[in-house]
């Protein structure tokens, strides 16, 4: 996945989650994973970027899973 869309990625399913009708508290939950993921990629240094590159797409990809998935009963 090439940084451009990895962001645009991560920049539709947060808005996807800030939109829907899920309840407060479990907003924050989904958005954290894949936000810590996208900062540490776009701004953390170079060799560490490159060592979790992989790693860091397969936890993207395992937490836009989670945010598209059924959402859970309370």
């Amino acid at each position: 996945m090439l940084p451009f869309h990895f962001a645009v990625a991560y920049a539709v399913n947060a808005r996807m989650v800030v939109l829907s009708e899920r309840e407060a508290s479990i907003k924050p939950e989904l958005l954290l994973a894949p936000t810590v993921l996208i900062q540490c990629q776009f701004f953390g240094w170079p060799w560490s970027r490159a060592r979790h590159a992989f790693a860091d797409r397969r936890t993207f990809a395992e937490a836009l899973a989670r945010i598209n998935g059924e959402p859970t009963a309370p």
